[in-house]
């Protein structure tokens, strides 16, 4: 079969990230991610014979007039998209859509937000004819077979349906995949690699899937609804046949290992990075921990392996507001991780989330100033947002934190909840501080300028430009 394969467009043209628990606009300084799900499901599918045809409507500024035109050109059989929560109106409509260009394509969508609300979401969008429930691979495979007749539809685990009397079927939960080695290599030769290119340093670079799966219960994350809570490691040698497969193939020396939490099990992340080096393997990249389980040996071995950036989810310097999110972790904690990291000749970004149930003014005021003390080199601050799959959706729902319930809303550049010890206006107030109070200082921007490849002077220009616009305003 034909399958045609979607990152979609957006109404307003803005670019939307949709990868497992991370739904996101593309924001400054940022960079869109090579789209690892879709390109994992074309290899699948190419596995099986089929033809694959994927898009990535946002990093290659595909518009919807020519999205239709791909579409009457490649006469798919089926089309498969990402979802995310705050594109998803615009996301389904998608279905129409492509109806409207060929009535007798099969539409199918994927990702958390329609993990969670998938009977919502058929019944408001009848164009829409599948939906695929938690990590999409397998089940995406067993779909065509069902479409070429053969397999049963009522056999395919963690699918979402309509049966021949037009009523919504709901298929049992597919066991998340045990055998991760057994998946066939991402299928980047699918897509244009120039599109994804590191931020500040403008280099190419692809995205590497180790492990899957997160045991930690942070209230505000959706990451178990698409990979599920127990930790599935792939073998050592799979990961590193994958990493010089895309040295050699497409000369890709920079990777992003992605996972909910890199930085898990300590063990596997030493035997990986002695890999590296002991097969001479070059190649620069960047992980994310939590600030909890790093140590000072174990990042001085992943900066020899090549590590040169680790991101830490922080959220907040108020141990309050950490334990009412279930983080598990206390504040000093993030004082270490971000020391051993320096000491390793590591750079560090630190995420934060204002908003968060049991915030104030005084806590948010407290994680600004503790954000600046850690010697961070780069932030991100967030608002705090309920998505559909995290236990705090379902208390923000609850507890009527949610006054405007279109999803449309469900950003993170913006707070949306009106907590009873804060409003939302007030949390975007600081959000705002909390970027100015961070990089308005000559220490922090040398910092920022030694991260930033000076030959790629236009783009950091448009970058310099729109940050510190935004940051004016």
């Amino acid at each position: 079969m034909k399958i045609f394969l979607l990152n979609p467009p957006t109404k307003d043209d803005k670019k939307f990230i949709r990868e497992g628990r991370c739904t996101q606009e593309q924001g400054v300084w940022a960079t869109l991610w090579p789209p690892i799900s879709l390109v994992t499901i074309g290899a699948v599918l190419e596995k099986d014979g089929h033809e694959v045809k994927v898009v990535d409507c946002a990093a290659q500024g595909v518009s919807w007039e020519e999205l239709k035109q791909l579409i009457e050109k490649f006469l798919p059989h089926v089309v498969i998209w990402s979802t995310g929560t705050p594109s998803i109106q615009g996301d389904l409509e998608l279905a129409s859509f492509i109806k409207k260009c060929n009535g007798k394509i099969y539409t199918a969508v994927f990702g958390t937000h329609v993990t969670v609300l998938d009977k919502q979401c058929m019944e408001a969008f009848p164009e829409i004819d599948f939906i695929i429930r938690n990590e999409p691979e397998l089940t995406v495979g067993e779909l065509i077979n069902v479409l070429q007749g053969k397999k049963d539809i009522k056999n395919v685990a963690g699918l979402t349906f309509r049966n021949n009397e037009g009523e919504i079927v709901a298929n049992p939960k597919r066991p998340f995949i045990e055998d991760l080695d057994g998946l066939p290599l991402p299928a980047w030769h699918l897509i244009d690699l120039d599109c994804y290119r590191l931020p500040l340093k403008g280099k190419r670079y692809l995205m590497i899937s180790p492990l899957r799966g997160c045991p930690f219960n942070c209230s505000f994350c959706t990451c178990q609804t698409y990979y599920g809570k127990r930790l599935r490691k792939r073998s050592v040698e799979s990961v590193l046949k994958e990493i010089e497969y895309d040295m050699d193939r497409f000369g890709i020396r920079n990777f992003f290992f992605w996972a909910e939490t890199f930085v898990v099990d300590k063990e596997y992340i030493r035997e990986l990075c002695s890999a590296i080096l002991e097969r001479g393997i070059n190649i620069s990249w960047t992980s994310n921990s939590r600030v909890d389980t790093v140590d000072g040996p174990l990042l001085k071995l992943m900066a020899k392996a090549g590590c040169w950036m680790i991101s830490y989810g922080v959220e907040s310097g108020s141990q309050k507001v950490l334990d009412e999110a279930n983080k598990g972790i206390k504040v000093e904690q993030a004082y270490e991780a971000v020391r051993y990291a320096k000491d390793a000749g590591i750079k560090t970004v630190g995420h934060f989330i204002l908003g968060l149930p049991g915030e104030t003014e005084g806590t948010m005021k407290h994680t600004i100033e503790y954000a600046k003390q850690l010697e961070l080199d780069l932030a991100q601050f967030y608002c705090a947002v309920p998505f559909p799959g995290s236990r705090l959706y379902d208390r923000a729902l609850n507890e009527g934190w949610i006054k405007n319930s279109g999803f449309d809303h469900f950003k993170q550049d913006s707070a949306f909840m009106e907590l009873p010890t804060v409003s939302s206006q007030v949390v975007n107030n600081y959000r705002n501080l909390a970027y100015r109070k961070f990089y308005f200082s000559l220490s922090r921007g040398f910092r920022t300028l030694k991260l930033i490849n000076w030959k790629d002077v236009k783009k950091l220009l448009r970058s310099a430009r729109d940050f510190w616009g935004w940051l004016s305003k």
